[in-house]
């Protein structure tokens, strides 16, 4: 309080003056409150959440009656990724989806032979335009575009209540469906920190009237018409990047209560190493990767994210990963069977930096899919399965000269794992581990409940071309499943 008194009295002495002063001085108006457009830029994430939906059999004849009618009904998770654009309050944009399905269902079918089915959606995957309005940290949206969903269903004759005609008892039946359909959903996206923000959605999807051919190992088929609609609600994660943000846009910071905006400095420990103080640090590593193997092309995207330090320090560290491929291998003698899979991951963990190594280790949930162009019953890796995933990998540099790499990881989702080991000798004979490209020998090892391979073979690490690094790698494989070949790998990784 006396400080309070004495600046009020300080104040009252020399205000006179201070008006006299300011009477000569021309007014200058305050600048304008910048206009902040958050929302505007990439983004990716994870979401998780629960879906139900109606499926209608109907005889594929004039005047056709239903067959059945079945709600299946479970758990999703997948990822997702997306561009906003702000204009002041409002906010555009298109996000893409994929979504692995745990949504199933048994039920009596048909009116012959006492049957016995299935139905499984294994995925859905969804393009859409975004309309949003921006209040402060909340934006409110609503969506709409084209899905995509894949379907397993199964039929099985017991016959317990007599024979239908041209089938056997206890016949299996496989029929599987990709359609396309429409989608329209709302939702609630809450912005907490400058790259951090969660949402809740809700989405309804139609994918109309379609037949579908049902098959047995024995070669006989029939078909039916089905009608499809699903309801999904998610809560989902995303992380934007700061691309379209200006430099001192790129500082942390948060929506104080009542919309107005507080902010703070972040640390720079310039690890970029690239001789630029200016360069805010870097929060992200993304990778992009394609592998090619005998009858097998597959590729991925991963991101693995620094929440509160920059990527070169130790702490909490997320890791998100987007994977596809196409596959076959021999069935009977003179034919194949061909395959296509899907899979996500979204893991949590910790890394621990120091001067010459980098280890990560992280767990968390894996999704996958896989569809065969026919059914194979010897096959247990089909349809859509969730796992628990543990990931572990060492990046040691013992010298500048010198690197050795492991990583490791299994998924409980049909018994998944890979191990991967290299070393390598920097050809540069430099002394800064940073700069050196690395040449040498790489084993891998990986494989599932249906097939294992192994590889050997030599990798050439750490290329730099601008601020993309490339990783290349070749050799022999042995698979369990298509024998002898060759594989190549190339990795584009990047710092954010």
């Amino acid at each position: 309080m006396i400080f309070a008194r004495t600046a009020i009295a300080s104040l009252a002495f020399i205000g006179p003056v201070a008006t006299a002063q300011a009477a000569d001085i021309p007014l200058k108006a305050p600048p304008p409150a910048p206009i902040l457009l958050p929302w505007s830029g990439f983004y990716f994430g994870a979401h998780a959440g629960y879906g139900w939906s109606e499926k209608q059999f109907l005889d594929p004849v004039p005047g056709g009656g239903l067959g059945a009618t079945t709600h299946p009904r479970g758990a999703l998770g997948g990822l997702q990724a997306g561009y906003n654009y702000q204009v002041n309050q409002l906010v555009l944009g298109i996000e893409g989806d994929v979504t692995w399905s745990d949504m199933k269902s048994n039920f009596s079918c048909f009116s012959l032979g006492d049957q016995v089915c299935s139905a499984r959606p294994n995925w859905l995957a969804t393009v859409t335009g975004r309309l949003g309005y921006a209040a402060g940290p909340a934006l409110f949206y609503v969506k709409g575009g084209v899905a995509f969903t894949r379907d397993e269903l199964t039929n099985l004759a017991t016959c317990a209540g007599g024979q239908p005609l041209g089938i056997l008892c206890n016949e299996s039946f496989l029929g599987a469906d990709v359609r396309a359909g429409w989608t329209a959903g709302v939702g609630i996206e809450y912005l907490m920190t400058r790259n951090w923000s969660v949402k809740f959605e809700y989405n309804y999807m139609d994918f109309g009237r379609r037949s579908v051919v049902f098959q047995s190992d024995e070669g006989n088929l029939f078909s039916e018409n089905i009608r499809q609609k699903v309801n999904v609600v998610k809560v989902g994660l995303n992380y934007h990047l700061d691309w379209d943000a200006a430099a001192p846009a790129a500082a942390a910071w948060a929506y104080a209560p009542g919309g107005k905006v507080k902010s703070r400095k972040v640390k720079n420990n310039n690890n970029n190493n690239d001789g630029d103080d200016d360069e805010p640090d870097q929060h992200m590593t993304g990778s992009l990767i394609f592998d090619v193997s005998k009858w097998s092309y597959n590729t991925a995207v991963d991101a693995l994210i620094a929440p509160f330090t920059d990527i070169e320090s130790s702490g909490l560290r997320i890791m998100l990963l987007g994977g596809a491929g196409l596959f076959k291998y021999p069935a009977e003698p003179g034919s194949e069977i061909k395959g296509a899979y899907s899979e996500g991951d979204a893991l949590i963990g910790y890394s621990f930096q120091g001067n010459n190594y980098a280890i990560n280790l992280l767990a968390g949930a894996n999704a996958q899919n896989y569809m065969l162009s026919r059914p194979d019953p010897e096959n247990k890796v089909q349809g859509t399965a969730f796992g628990v995933k543990v990931h572990g990998d060492a990046w040691v540099n013992p010298t500048p000269q010198i690197l050795t790499y492991a990583d490791a990881e299994y998924s409980t989702a049909f018994k998944t794992y890979n191990v991967k080991l290299k070393v390598g000798r920097d050809i540069l004979n430099g002394n800064d581990a940073e700069k050196a490209i690395f040449i040498g020998p790489e084993v891998v090892a990986f494989g599932d409940a249906r097939f294992d391979q192994w590889r050997i073979g030599a990798h050439i690490t750490q290329m730099k071309f601008g601020k993309v690094t490339v990783d290349v790698s070749a050799g022999f494989a042995h698979d369990s499943s298509v024998g002898k070949g060759a594989y190549t790998t190339v990795e584009f990784a990047r710092q954010f």
